[in-house]
């Protein structure tokens, strides 16, 4: 298990390159197959910007299902996991819709 507090890797929530710092921790810990939580201790907002780097990010790396059963978040608030779970939603409903166009 991998422990990562988001601000002992960035400042703050807002960029995409502040996300890609975040993406890169967890994507080697997923390369060895160790499952992740993420603290979002001392955090009070982010942006979609931060989230689509940080974690929508890994769906080009892994499946969804792999995602969910291995990320976890902690201390974080309402604002945060909804922006989390809309983010998500909407690309997987999105890579779903793709797959049956094909």
């Amino acid at each position: 298990m991998v422990f990562i507090n988001i601000l002992d890797h960035v400042e703050k929530c807002y960029s995409n390159a502040d996300g890609d710092v975040i993406y890169y921790e967890i994507k080697k810990a997923f390369d060895h197959n160790s499952p992740v939580t993420v603290s979002f201790k001392g955090v009070t907002s982010l942006n979609s910007s931060f989230v689509n780097s940080a974690f929508i990010e890994l769906l080009n790396d892994f499946d969804f299902s792999y995602i969910r059963q291995n990320l976890k978040f902690t201390n974080s608030t309402a604002q945060i996991n909804s922006i989390i779970k809309n983010r998500f939603s909407f690309e997987v409903n999105k890579k779903n819709r793709l797959a049956v166009a094909f």
